[in-house]
């Protein structure tokens, strides 16, 4: 049964992983044509939708990124089958998808839509043969009739009606809890501790995701809680080798220039190389630093003009911007202090002696994270 959800889990991470270009993409383009909207006093380019000049194009280039960012379902659908049964499973992936966004189904129906649609294409392959003349028409006509067929009846007419009601549900009930400034501080500190968890793992892409599919749908808010909370550790630990470099092999110590750098730019992977020294120890202080940093930029009052661009350099994005930059530098520093004060990132323990360093390595904890 764990493999089974580990083989599960790889098939999810692997459609996710297709999905991010496409959002942040999408983002970074109606975040361009809001800033331009801005200069010219426009909060809301549709009012100028049937203008004349720059703001004409600028909407356009709004709805391009807005075009971009619908299709989440519609790619993780697709790249989940994939995964699991490579290009015969794309049609019903893409299918199950678009039928999602259609029935209101939203992201966790773009996933059931994804691996029904791998699952079956795998048992067509398998266990219906075709003999003779006619065998070709397996993978050109029967096994897309009846994997297209079979998904577009399950998303349509069975399980978009309940997934579309649980979706709804789950968007008023974190509507509710944005409009509240004590739930969404609370929000923000939950999804930043997912965030800074696993780094780039499972529960770390759970809030990444949980974050852009609520901004398809126009909430704004978890988006900037997530962003936040995505620069925390690496940056944290850009920031440690800068404070007390003698305590950082000359390894970690140059990890520690690339680390600073993914902070800025929003990919928590950054962190993983100084987490693995101590996992125990880190891991916690990653998870309270990211909770405390994205509840600190929330608190201080960031919110939601616009759909969110990820990274420091993102404040753009984020009404009240300082206090976005200031809640990441909150969590940044709790990481880059108390790493300092925790764990000792030198080489010190390898070289003391060669039964030390033998105790070591059988004591050490092992923790695997999945890069995307």
């Amino acid at each position: 049964m764990k493999k089974k959800m580990n083989v599960a889990k790889d098939h999810l991470m692997s459609g996710i992983s297709y999905v991010l270009p496409v959002i942040i993409a999408g983002s970074l383009v109606v975040a361009v044509a809001k800033i331009i909207g801005f200069m010219f006093g426009v909060t809301d380019l549709n009012t100028v939708a049937d203008s004349g000049g720059l703001l004409h194009y600028a909407y356009l280039f709004e709805q391009v990124g807005w075009t971009a960012i619908g299709l989440l379902n519609i790619v993780l659908g697709a790249y989940i089958a994939y995964s699991i049964a490579g290009k015969p499973a794309l049609a019903a992936g893409l299918v199950g998808g678009a039928l999602a966004s259609d029935t209101n189904a939203g992201f966790l129906g773009a996933v059931v839509a994804g691996f029904f649609a791998g699952w079956l294409t795998n048992w067509v392959k398998n266990h219906i043969k075709i003999e003779g003349s006619l065998s070709t028409a397996l993978p050109l006509i029967i096994l897309p009739l009846i994997t297209v067929g079979a998904t577009g009846i399950l998303m349509s007419l069975i399980l978009g009606g309940p997934l579309g009601w649980i979706n709804t549900s789950l968007l008023n009930w974190i509507t509710d809890m944005t409009e509240n400034s004590t739930n969404t501080i609370l929000l923000a500190a939950i999804m930043g501790g997912m965030i800074g968890f696993d780094m780039g793992g499972p529960v770390n892409k759970a809030a990444w995701m949980a974050g852009n599919a609520l901004m398809i749908s126009g909430i704004y808010l978890p988006a900037i809680m997530v962003n936040a909370a995505i620069c925390v550790p690496p940056l944290g630990y850009g920031i440690a080798t800068l404070i007390k470099k003698r305590n950082f092999s000359p390894e970690l110590a140059e990890s520690g220039k690339g680390s600073f750098i993914m902070g800025i730019i929003g990919i928590t992977e950054g962190a993983i190389p100084f987490t693995l020294k101590s996992p125990l120890k880190l891991i916690p202080l990653n998870v309270i630093a990211s909770a405390t940093g994205a509840a600190t930029a929330i608190a201080l009052g960031a919110n939601d003009i616009m759909p969110p661009v990820g990274g420091v350099y993102g404040f753009f994005s984020v009404g009240s911007g300082w206090a976005y930059v200031i809640g990441i530098l909150v969590g940044a520093f709790i990481i880059a202090i108390g790493s300092n004060i925790l764990v000792d990132f030198t080489d010190k323990d390898k070289v003391a002696s060669p039964t030390a360093a033998s105790t070591v390595g059988e004591d050490s904890i092992e923790l695997n994270f999945d890069d995307l």
